[in-house]
């Protein structure tokens, strides 16, 4: 690769919209790395000027090393890769060169779950955390919505090979270091393929991390869908994380009206669930 490969950043820098121990404690943070550019084309999608219309400025390899080095030195418990896949290569050799100038923060690969698995294995040894949306177990919903077809073929296929290198999620102090978290957003309309999603993940391994997300919203093309105008009902809600609970999964977080929006922690099997 030349030296002048350059990528397309959005923004960086501390966040603390992930999942409680990628973001760490007070004065910490996710160190944030949001890529302009997205393989997958949802019509929904709340990110959509950075997605599908480029926004952003562009970096060198070095430069995006540097960025890694400086959320270090800011006090980020790790690098958060926010839709990376596009630009693994330059992403590759970055993490290479930051590494050789001392990053030593876990990376995570925060992705649509849309990606060859011959694109993760050259990524295997350097990324510490996979945090996968896996979003579709029917693929007309991803055709229709996203854009994309074999979304459940390639999103399996990549969950396989992401579990293969890093295994189950591991923690440090309320820290994570290692391993894999599956997040899936329930879509308005569509409990069953929200189910087929966590029995594709369940045959993986039940102890797998779930992050149940409930936060969708009609924003962008969505707002024109009948299907999608709209949010997800408290039963909608609650029959996902019925199945959730009946496959055997207790490690993760769950999104409910409660907590307003908040990944909450740690729930188990037989705990009440509460909607107000």
């Amino acid at each position: 690769m030349k030296g002048n490969s350059k990528v397309r950043i959005a923004w960086y820098g501390k966040h603390f919209g992930e999942e409680p121990p990628l973001v760490g404690g007070v004065g910490q943070g996710a160190g944030g790395i949001f890529f302009s550019g997205c393989n997958l084309r949802c019509i929904f999608c709340q990110n959509k000027q950075i997605s599908q219309e480029n926004f952003g400025k562009d970096y060198t390899v070095a430069e995006l090393a540097q960025v890694m080095l400086d959320l270090q030195n800011q006090g980020a418990v790790n690098i958060d890769l926010v839709t990376p896949t596009i630009w693994w290569l330059e992403i590759k050799q970055a993490i290479i060169l930051a590494r050789e100038k001392g990053l030593h923060i876990p990376i995570v690969w925060n992705s649509n779950g849309y990606e060859a698995v011959e694109i993760l294995k050259e990524l295997d040894g350097l990324v510490d955390i996979y945090l996968p949306d896996f979003k579709y177990s029917d693929d007309e919903l991803a055709w229709k919505y996203s854009g994309v077809r074999k979304y459940r073929e390639m999103a399996i296929a990549a969950i396989k090979e992401m579990y293969r290198q890093v295994g189950l999620f591991t923690e440090n102090g309320g820290v994570g270091v290692s391993g894999l978290i599956v997040r899936h957003l329930v879509l308005p309309g569509a409990v069953a393929n929200s189910v087929g999603v966590l029995e594709e993940v369940a045959k993986v391994d039940p102890q797998i991390h779930i992050a149940l997300m409930n936060q969708y919203t009609p924003l962008y093309g969505g707002k024109d869908v009948t299907e999608i105008n709209r949010t997800v009902t408290r039963e909608e809600f609650a029959n996902v994380y019925d199945k959730l609970l009946d496959l055997g999964f207790s490690h993760g977080w769950v999104q409910d009206e409660e907590s307003q929006g908040v990944l909450v922690p740690d729930f188990r099997k037989g705990d009440p669930f509460v909607y107000n």
